[in-house]
This record gives structure tokens, sequence and C-alpha cells, in this order.
């Protein structure tokens, strides 16, 4: 086979169109509603799935197209090949794919710069990211530890075994050559990054400044990533993250899920000496996939519960059903979604809760995904105050939301004690209801918050504490989702991106929005997906971390973290803090694991295709001069998770801090108690708390660095031991999925 043959082949876009597929069959009895009969309905799911309705299902995949190779006619040969050699990749046989495609060249007797063409780049393109991935692999993990692939990089993070990077390099600079463009030079110049010859020995004329110190703040402590050191570094796809105290013993526990049908979800429990992995002990066995999860107290039972998303990004072939896992308070959960009245099947990556006729239970959204092809509304469930829900959308004016809906969140938009929508829809104008006492109006153009027209993950936060929720709602530009790292090296060599930019939109007081994202120095293409913000140094102004990314294995670019500075602006610590992990960002959660005071940081990283796993992370807080206060609130009146309470603090410095207790963003949850920090404050002056369903209380005096706890109504805070624990677990290897 000459070259000449392969000019038949067309550039095409690698991901699978998803076939239509019957709805999905109930895999249990109607009369069942316990864990075992979810746990048969996923697996029949996995079991009897179609890899045609899968595009992460990449090891079949590549069964699938190796079998029609010999079948497909000589012009549609080389073409059936290339899907075969790109499932390889996707699946983890990464040296498979290497070989196939270098064997191709041999017989061929070609060159590299044989296939440089226009029509024949795919294929030089795949062999060279799979020698990088190959790098990635053998280096950062099957020779992991604290700082692999975490940009800036430390020498520990060097890769050992530089063959991977050093056949990438040959092959990027010849492409290069040919075709230059900012995602093959940001790919160089990482393959340099990873055997230390970043920046000395790259050439100068595709050489990036990285980090750029004109553009990102040095003035931060960097925070030590000890996901391994404590136990917690998990192995798997991309998913989300829920932190909190799932057995009520003060300490912080860790659930996650990941995205693969068939991948555990894991719960690890804080021992105050470590973690230890509880997931078998807590009867979450076959309890798998799910690639978001939120949680809250839903039956004010005073037991923390878990609802995990599952579906999303799959189309005809996301109708999965999603989970309620009850909290037994014994240490063990239930799956009720069922007798809870949840069951439905849609792709779903995104949910929300909130009292929404502040009846005293938390009512729950669901953001579905609908396209062109499918009509996925979105779901309201009304607490009906006896574990069970009903699906009410119609009777609260949310009827027929339909979209691609990739985030949703309340929050107070005009301080009413109602809490108000936002929904995030790639692809669409986002929506804003205001919640008018129990029926919601769609105020989304007069409120000015419609863009950007691609967006992903969002939520409402106070941004510059004028007691007024702003929101945040981050791009995602799925129309250039193959240059997510070109975008990233325009924006770091200064030149205009032309992808949809991040909002900011602040709250103007009178139920309108003003766009600040240029001001505050966020309106970047973030491509942004699981996300969180926080307070990194209790200065009292709220951070946020973006886990960046697509499918693609060429979007390696850092998650970026940024600082709140004063409320006016915001200031890139990405590199200085520790945070530009390279490896594709979701569910984030800040939460203080280790009882000092300050907030550290999990997050979730891995992709979507079966081969494109890593560890998750865990930034250690490195403590900062500030004072803080932990506030571990209790409904009585109000949801008993007290989730739409808001706190204001007079502190003895002349500043106030405001805070709502939620769980924070739409991809990855905080812990619900209110972790605030205080600046240089030595008291809080007065601490008010509006609680949703019932009066005001104000409370005088109150200590600083320290945790309390109150019940709705009570006239007294009850100061709660919180001392730092010295987390270590004796198992330092990280764990496969």
């Amino acid at each position: 086979m000459k070259v000449k043959y392969f000019l038949c082949l067309l550039f095409f876009v690698s991901t699978i169109k998803i076939n239509s597929q019957e709805l999905y069959k109930q895999g249990s009895s109607e009369n069942s509603s316990d864990t075992f009969s979810m746990v048969d309905a996923l697996k029949t799911l996995y079991l009897e799935g179609n890899p045609i309705n899968y595009y992460h299902w990449n090891e079949k995949l590549a069964d699938l197209y190796l079998a029609q190779i010999s079948k497909v006619e000589p012009e549609k040969k080389i073409i059936t090949w290339y899907k075969y050699c790109q499932q390889l990749l996707k699946a983890g046989e990464i040296q498979t794919c290497i070989n196939e495609i270098e064997n191709l060249i041999i017989r061929q007797q070609l060159t590299y710069q044989d296939l440089i063409t226009k029509d024949l780049l795919p294929i030089i393109d795949l062999l060279a990211i799979s020698y990088l991935r190959l790098g990635e692999v053998n280096n950062c993990q099957n020779n992991h530890n604290s700082y692999s692939c975490i940009l800036p990089l430390k020498d520990q993070a060097f890769h050992i075994d530089v063959n991977g990077s050093k056949k990438a390099i040959e092959i990027y600079t010849q492409i290069y050559e040919k075709f230059p463009n900012d995602n093959y030079k940001w790919l160089l110049n990482l393959a340099h990054m990873t055997i230390g010859e970043h920046p000395n020995n790259v050439p100068e004329r595709y050489r990036i400044n990285y980090p750029n110190w004109n553009i990102e703040q040095k003035k931060i402590k960097a925070f030590k990533e000890v996901s391994s050191k404590l136990g917690i570094a998990q192995d798997g796809l991309s998913g989300g993250v829920s932190i909190d105290d799932f057995n009520n013993d003060g300490f912080l526990d860790i659930f996650i899920t990941s995205y693969g049908m068939s991948d555990q979800s894991k719960l690890y429990t804080n021992t105050s000496n470590g973690f230890i992995d509880t997931t078998e002990e807590a009867g979450l066995t076959g309890i798998v996939s799910g690639l978001n999860c939120i949680h809250a107290d839903y039956d004010n039972d005073g037991n923390i519960d878990i609802f995990v998303l599952r579906g999303a990004w799959l189309g005809e072939g996301g109708n999965h059903p999603n989970s309620l896992l009850k909290n037994n308070g014994d240490g063990t959960f239930t799956d009720v979604t069922k007798s809870a009245g949840l069951l439905s099947f849609h792709p779903s990556q995104t949910a929300s809760w909130a009292d929404v006729n502040n009846d005293g239970y938390l009512d729950l959204f669901v953001g579905n995904e609908s396209n062109e092809k499918q009509s996925h509304p979105c779901e309201l469930y009304i607490n009906q105050k006896d574990g069970s829900f009903i699906e009410e959308s119609s009777n609260y004016n949310l009827s027929s939301i339909e979209g691609f809906v990739k985030g949703v969140v309340f929050g107070d938009i005009n301080n009413d004690k109602w809490p108000d929508l936002y929904i995030s829809v790639m692809g669409g104008n986002n929506l804003l209801f205001k919640n008018n006492f129990g029926k919601f109006e769609n105020i989304s153009e007069t409120a000015g918050v419609q863009g950007p027209d691609f967006s992903f993950p969002t939520w409402f936060w106070d941004v510059n504490n004028d007691g007024f929720n702003d929101i945040l709602v981050a791009s995602y530009d799925t129309r250039n989702i193959q240059n997510v790292a070109g975008d990233f090296v325009k924006e770091l060599q200064g030149e205009k991106v032309l992808s949809d930019k991040s909002k900011l939109y602040i709250n103007n007081g009178d139920e309108t929005f003003s766009e600040h994202s240029n001001a505050f120095n966020i309106d970047k293409s973030f491509y942004a997906m699981g996300s969180n913000f926080g307070d990194l140094d209790n200065d009292g102004w709220l951070d946020f971390y973006i886990g960046t990314g697509s499918p693609e294995f060429t979007s390696v670019v850092p998650n970026r973290m940024f600082r709140n500075v004063d409320g006016i602006s915001f200031e890139e610590v990405t590199s200085a803090g520790g945070f530009g992990h390279i490896q594709k960002g979701h569910g984030v959660s800040f939460a203080d694991l280790d009882n000092d005071g300050d907030q550290d940081i999990y997050a979730v990283l891995g992709g979507a295709y079966e081969g494109d796993n890593y560890t998750n992370v865990c930034f250690e807080n490195p403590t900062f001069e500030n004072n803080w206060i932990i506030l571990n609130l209790e409904g009585v009146q109000s949801n008993r998770s007290a989730i739409g309470t808001k706190l204001k603090l007079d502190l003895d410095n002349g500043r106030t801090i405001f805070y709502t207790i939620n769980t924070g963003g739409s991809f990855g949850a905080n812990s619900l108690q209110a972790e605030i920090g205080l600046g240089q404050s030595e008291m809080i002056q007065t601490l008010t708390i509006i609680w949703p369903s019932s009066d005001t209380q104000i409370f005088n005096s109150v200590a600083v660095n320290k945790k309390h706890k109150l019940s709705e109504g009570q006239n007294k805070l009850i100061e709660v031991p919180y001392e730092k624990v010295q987390l270590l677990s004796k198992e330092l290897n990280h764990h496969k999925k």
C-alpha cells in the first residue's frame, strides 16, 4: 500500500454517533425498592448494552472495528482501521495502537514525513498523541508520586521513562514545521517539560513562556498533594465528589463516583487517624457509575443522604436511572430511588436541593439533557414529608424546560428567603427563574444572565460581600473542543481567543445583574467541567477552582485556581499554589478534612474514555495567618440541613461577611458545615442567622477559631471540640478502580 492509497482518507470526527435504542427496561420487580433492585438494574444496563450506544466502551468498540476491517469494501478499510486504532488508544491499549501505526509505516516503507499531509494528518496525529499518552501512563501513573502531572513540573515529576515524550517531540516537531498551530505548540512544550527540557532546550520558534508570571500571581503558599498519603487517591474516570460527615462523628468523609458503567462508587470514612475504604461495609457494593453527586438530609432524620446522577453525554444511550442513597444512620446506605418516587430514565448530569415551597423539607430539581432527537424535560420533585417525592414541575411553572442542561443551582437573588433557580444550558440561553412564594417566573432576559451560549458549571455566591448573591457560569465551547490547548496558548501569549468566555454576573440588588467577568479578570475560555468555590487563605473572600479539559487526549492543560482580591478582582494562583494538574478535572470539593480551620481541596480526575483514568487528588492547605469560624447549623422548622440559611458576620474590624449554606457549585459538592474565613478579625461582634422558615437569630461577641453548633431556635451557640488531626494512611499506593 503506497502513500497514494492513503489519499482516500478523509478527515472525520472521531466521536461515534449514538444510534437509537430501546428505552431502558426495568431490571427488577415492581415491588422491590431496595439496593439490590438498583444493583440489578445497573448490572443489566452494563451487561446487555450495545457498544454502538456508548462512545466510552472503547475496548468493545475496538473489537467491533477490528472485526469489520476484513468485511468492508476496500475503499473503507483504511477508515475502519483508523477507527480501530483510535479506540485502542481510548481503551488504554496505547502500545497496541502505536504498534499498528508503526508496523503499517514499516510495511509500506513510509516515513513520518510521508504522513504529514492534509489528508493523512489524522494518522500521524494519532501516533504522536499516543506516544505522549504512553509517557504519561508509564510515569505519572505507573511511577506515580505527589508531584506527578502538576505544572510547573518539579524535578520529582520528570519522567523516568523518557521514550514516550521523546518520540512525541520527534513527531510533533515535524508536524509543526508543516502545520504550525497552537495545539501542537503546547503539546511540544509539554513533552519537553516532562523530561526537564523546558524552557532552556526548547527551540525558540515554538517555545512558550510558561508559567507566565505576567498573568499569574506568585504570592501564595504552595499546597501539597496528599491523596496517596491519605489513602484516598482513587484511580478512576471522571466523576463526582461529596464531602461531609456521613456518620456524625465530627469528621468529614468522602464519597466519590466514576463515569464507567461498571465503576464502583467509593466511600472513604475519616477515622481521625486516616481514611479507610468503607464502601462494602456501607452496603454500596454494586452502586456503580455516575458522573456527579450531591448530598443533603432529604428526610430530616439527621443523617446526610446522597443523590447520584447518571447517563450524561450518552444521548440515546443515556436513559439511566439516578440513585437516591438513604443514610440509615448506622454506617450503611440503602438505595431508595424507586420507593422515594425518584425513578426516571434520562441522561442527567446535574441536580440541586432546595426547599422551594418553604415547608421545611428539601425538594429536588434535576437537569436533564435534551437534544434535537430527544426530549428530556427537567424535573422538579416535591418532598412529601414521608420519605417520598412527587414530580410537580408543572405546578411550579417549571414544566417543559428542555435543552442540553449541564448545571442547575438554587440561590436567593433578592433576599426574600425563597430559593430562585439558575440553569446552565450548553448551546442555548441560560435561564433564571425567580421564586414568587412557591411559583417560578422566568426572568432570564430582564435579569441579563442568559450568556454564554456554551456553558457548563455554575453557582450562586456573594463574590463581593455586599449581601446579594452573584452568579458565575463557566464556559465550555463544544464548537472548538479539539483546540482546548490552542486556546490556552493564545491566552498565555496575550492573543485573542474566539471561543465563548465565562460570565460573572454581579447582582444589582434589583433582580437584575451586570456582567463583570472582564473587570474581575476571568473573561476566559475555561473549558470548565468540575469546579467549586471556597476560601483558600481564610481572608473572607471566595476563591474558585476550575477543572478543565475535554474528552480529547490533547486537552492536557492545567486545572486552574483563582484567588479573590478584596471582592473587586481575581488573580490566578494556579502555578504558585501547586494546583496546575493537567489531567482532566471533574468533581471538586472544598472542605476542612483535618479539622485545622482551613479548607483543603479534593478533585476527581480522569476523562470519559476507558483508558483515560487517573488518580484523584487532594491538596492540603498549608494554613495562612488568618482567623476562621466553623458553624454546624441544624434546621428545625427549616430543613434539617439548613440549606438556604444566610449568615451575616459583622466583624470587630468593621468588615461584614455574608455566607449561604449549600454545597457550592453544580459539579462537586462541598461540606454543608459553614467554613468561613475571617481575615485578621479577632471577634465576630454580631452573627446574624437568617433561617428560611423561621425568625432571624442574632448572637453577639462570638469567638473565632472555634467550631459552634446551633439548632434552629436555640438561644445559645454550643462550642464543639475541634482540634487538628494528623491524617495518614498505612496504604501508600494509589487505588485501582
